[in-house]
């Protein structure tokens, strides 16, 4: 299927780095631990992650650091790039990606 020409001029944008940078905010899920979720855009390419809570525990003479578990998920072809764009488009500061992203928000 072909795109149109606002999907590659997202795509040029993406590219050039012009959108980099945190994707909304950070969000804190809390339970048994806190996990954190959040999105952003490095070098061009979309990231969503998820990171457990770290934890710390004493080995005898101090207590040590132990991070939590990250997982990314990385939007890494054209296609999927233009997801991550339509469903969070519109937490970016970009004009363009808002009104892409709002083509595809449910109509109530």
């Amino acid at each position: 299927m072909g795109k149109t020409n606002e999907e590659k001029g997202l795509l040029a944008k993406l590219a050039s780095g012009l959108l980099d940078g945190v994707v909304g905010d950070e969000k804190t899920y809390s339970g048994y631990k806190d996990v954190y979720c959040g999105k952003y855009i490095k070098d061009g390419v979309p990231v969503s992650y998820r990171e457990g809570e770290s934890s710390r525990f004493f080995n005898g003479k101090e207590n040590e650091r132990v991070p939590g578990k990250r997982t990314e998920e990385h939007y890494d072809n054209d296609e999927r790039k233009l997801e991550f764009l339509q469903k969070y488009g519109w937490l970016t500061d970009d004009e363009d990606a808002k009104e892409y992203s709002a083509k595809f928000k449910p109509k109530k």
